[in-house]
C-alpha cells in the first residue's frame, strides 16, 4: 500500500453511486442482521442498508471513524478484525470491502482480501448475502473460498471514476448451506483431477 493508504490504514470507501447500485440488487427480509468488518466511517454501510429493518453491526480499527460510525447507528466495535470473534453463522449480510495490501507477517504475507474473508465468511449464515469489493485482480486468490462455501456467485464491475482506478469488482454470493458431504465429494474429486 502506498504511504499515503498506509496513513488512512487502508480506508478507501466505495462510492455512494455504487452502494445505491448494489442495494438495487438486494431483496431486503423484513429483519435481518448485518456486518461489516471494515465500516470505516460507516457512511456507505449505512446507505446500503437505510430503510430496513436491521441490525447493523461494524468492526473498525481506527477509533475516530469507529465513532463516527455508531453516530449513524451502527453497533460498532473499535478493535482489529483480526482480532474479533464471533458466533458462527451470525448475520445475514456480510459487506466485505478490505483494504487492498498484503498483510505483514513471519510468513506467507497473503493478500488482505484474501485473509478478511477467510477470517469472516463463516459469521454468514446458510442463505445470507455476502457482498466483497475487491479489485478485480484479487478474485483469482479468493476463488476457492467462493466456489467452496457460496453458491449463486455474481460478479460486477463497479463503473465510478474512483472505482475504475482501483479496478474495483464486487462479488455477490449466497453462502452454503453447511453439509459434510459436500467436502468430502469436493476434495475426491480434485483427486481426480
Amino acid at each position: 500500500m502506498r504511504p499515503h493508504g498506509k496513513t488512512k490504514l487502508g480506508f478507501f470507501p466505495l462510492p455512494l453511486l455504487e452502494v445505491g447500485r448494489l442495494k438495487n440488487c438486494l431483496a431486503f427480509p423484513m429483519e435481518f442482521s448485518a456486518l461489516d468488518p471494515c465500516v470505516g466511517d460507516g457512511v456507505a454501510f449505512k446507505h446500503l442498508v437505510e430503510g430496513t429493518e436491521t441490525r447493523r453491526y461494524g468492526i473498525e480499527i481506527d477509533a475516530n471513524r469507529a465513532g463516527q460510525a455508531r453516530s449513524l447507528g451502527i453497533d460498532t466495535l473499535q478493535a482489529n478484525t483480526f482480532d474479533v470473534r464471533s458466533p458462527a453463522e451470525a448475520f445475514s449480510l456480510l459487506y466485505l470491502n478490505p483494504p487492498y495490501d498484503f498483510e505483514i507477517g513471519e510468513t506467507n504475507n497473503l493478500r488482505l482480501e484474501l485473509v478478511f474473508l477467510e477470517h469472516t465468511y463463516r459469521w454468514l449464515k446458510p442463505g445470507g448475502v455476502l457482498l466483497f469489493v475487491i479489485p478485480q485482480p484479487q478474485l483469482r486468490v479468493c476463488t476457492r473460498i467462493l466456489s467452496e462455501h457460496f453458491t449463486d456467485l455474481s460478479v460486477y464491475k463497479l463503473t465510478e471514476s474512483a472505482s475504475v482506478q482501483y479496478k474495483q469488482i464486487v462479488v455477490l454470493g449466497v453462502r452454503r448451506n453447511v453439509d459434510p458431504c459436500h467436502n468430502v465429494a469436493l476434495f475426491i474429486n480434485m483427486l481426480y483431477i
